[in-house]
């Protein structure tokens, strides 16, 4: 793995939140670990219950790591690449309205920043909410980390 980039002083999301990886207690047993493979690519993986205590910390890692690749896009003059977000919610064992929001208003601000966001999710606990919403009408959804370059289908799959 790639050590990150400082960006103006101030570490990348992959070193603010890699350090810790594990459960933390203080985000409700749920675990968003980052790490960043390449520049232009940053995977977030989620395990735990996304709701209304723990969306805040999922929501700073994915908008941070949004602003992670876009960074590295834009500092090395790399216009015709399209960065990438992918978000592994294999081991998320819940998710309520407010992982709903998140991966909604995450969605807005990697579209603003032209920055593409992956969501893996096979099973139904993430893949009803989304469905039952509409969300995956407008989120890219894959069977497997598409990074891995392996069985990745985009958004709107009917699995």
């Amino acid at each position: 793995m790639m050590a990150p980039r400082e960006r103006a002083g101030r570490p990348s999301v992959v070193e603010d939140v890699g350090r810790d990886a594990g459960i933390d207690p203080g985000h409700g047993g749920l675990t968003v670990a980052p790490t960043q493979p390449r520049p232009g690519l940053v995977l977030v993986r989620v395990i735990g219950e996304v709701d209304m205590l723990t969306a805040r910390h999922l929501s700073d890692v994915l908008l941070g790591s949004v602003t992670t690749v876009a960074d590295d896009r834009d500092a090395a003059g790399r216009a015709t690449e399209q960065p990438s977000v992918v978000a592994d919610l294999e081991g998320v064992t819940f998710l309520g309205a407010s992982g709903l929001d998140v991966l909604a208003a995450v969605q807005g601000a990697a579209v603003a920043r032209d920055v593409r966001l992956v969501l893996v999710a096979t099973h139904r606990t993430v893949l009803h909410p989304i469905r039952l919403t509409a969300l995956d009408r407008c989120l890219a959804l894959a069977d497997t980390d598409p990074a891995l370059g392996r069985g990745a289908s985009p958004g709107g799959t009917d699995r």
